[in-house]
């Protein structure tokens, strides 16, 4: 299991959690509005946990610089 939560400088907060299971939730939000939110329920097609980062990341950063 790994679970991590940022505050980011401006208000935002990353937080990502990954259980053994393929469980996840990644999330990038801005006091309650969700900018990003991937998880197992949704439409993301799960391949590895590499590939889930580089898409996150990808997308959290385009939703940081529109602010």
């Amino acid at each position: 299991m790994f679970e991590e939560r940022l505050v980011l400088p401006g208000g935002f907060v990353l937080e990502a959690s990954v259980s053994g299971d393929r469980a996840y939730v990644l999330s990038l939000r801005k006091g309650k509005t969700i900018l990003v939110e991937y998880r197992n329920a949704g439409r993301y097609e799960f391949k590895s946990v590499e590939k889930l980062r580089y898409d996150f990341e990808r997308d959290a950063e385009k939703a940081l610089r529109r602010g």
